[in-house]
């Protein structure tokens, strides 16, 4: 019995390595077709093309007569050409082709864990409002990585495309994640043209004239903008970096539009106000008559008559706009 096993074995190992040559090619032997007396013939050797670029080949033209010159190749299509100076003697020598076969694994490369590591991730990132944009955190490490920024329990991808908006604004956690974890914050500042929801005006657009009146300009943006006024030509004062203009004693010349330009490296935003300065009213005492003081039940003077007319005209001049 265990005779019969030792032969198995034998007769299977020569099956495979007769399999082996089998499936390896056989080298080719080119002579020329006319071989001339005294002069040089070439020799060669080839292969049939190979799929497989785990095998190496080496040719060798095997000889008893003295080979020269000899140059291979090792490309797809291997081959060696060697010359020889042809003699009488040579008449009937045999000539062979040897290929040395050398075979080798497909490479794989060695993969060492290791910990993540931010490569590419920039503490502080500017983004334009309406304008798609994305974190680009990478990290090394292996097993490569997971990247995410988070804020407020939303989770992006650093790949993610993101229209921006105004409350992008903020700071974010950016991990990178394998077997291990690492996080820093990045800070994102969204920039966009100014905005001017309204021009305040203190203490109303309608005044009397000789008040005095504030107009005030304040727009959103980012970065901050620069502001400019194009007025009415009464005398006036700019504060606060050009954001207010000023009125004392204010007269007809003050009437008009009030334009405010707000503007930064995004854009230019104007808005408009108009400022209504009304005349003092005299009116007679005769055309009043005897109003009565519900209070005090006396007759108007001049004072209280003339305090009235002015609150009349400017009420009448209130609802009329």
């Amino acid at each position: 019995m265990e005779v019969s096993c030792v032969w198995s074995l034998i007769v299977l190992s020569i099956f495979r390595i007769c399999k082996v040559h089998a499936l390896l090619p056989i080298p080719i032997l080119n002579l020329e077709d006319r071989i001339k007396l005294n002069e040089e013939t070439k020799i060669s050797c080839s292969l049939p093309a190979s799929e497989c670029s785990c095998v190496e080949v080496e040719l060798k033209i095997v000889s008893q007569e003295k080979l020269k010159n000899c140059v291979s190749y090792k490309g797809n299509f291997p081959n060696i050409t060697c010359t020889l100076d042809v003699t009488k003697e040579m008449q009937e020598t045999e000539l062979s082709c040897e290929a040395h076969f050398r075979t080798k694994s497909r490479p794989r490369k060695l993969n060492i864990q290791t910990e993540p590591k931010f490569t590419d991730c920039p503490e502080n990132v500017v983004w334009i409002e309406g304008q798609e944009n994305s974190f680009h955190c990478k990290a090394s490490g292996y097993p490569p990585p997971t990247v995410t920024c988070s804020k407020d329990d939303t989770a992006y991808n650093t790949s993610q495309k993101l229209t921006t908006s105004k409350n992008m604004t903020g700071n974010y956690k950016c991990a990178a994640e394998n077997f291990d974890k690492i996080s820093k914050t990045v800070t994102v500042s969204v920039q966009y043209e100014p905005k001017i929801p309204n021009i305040i005006v203190q203490p109303s657009p309608s005044v009397l004239e000789g008040a005095n009146l504030t107009l005030t300009c304040e727009a959103e943006a980012v970065p901050p903008p620069t502001y400019s006024w194009h007025t009415p030509p009464g005398h006036i004062s700019f504060l606060y970096d050009n954001r207010s203009v000023q009125i004392r004693d204010a007269k007809s010349a003050h009437e008009g539009f009030y334009i405010c330009l707000a503007q930064n490296k995004l854009g230019i935003q104007m808005r408009k106000q108009k400022i209504t300065v009304i005349s003092e009213a005299i009116v007679p005492e005769t055309e009043l008559g005897e109003f009565s003081d519900k209070n005090r039940g006396e007759k108007m003077g001049p004072v209280h008559t003339k305090v009235l007319a002015i609150l009349i005209s400017s009420s009448f001049f209130y609802y009329l706009c």
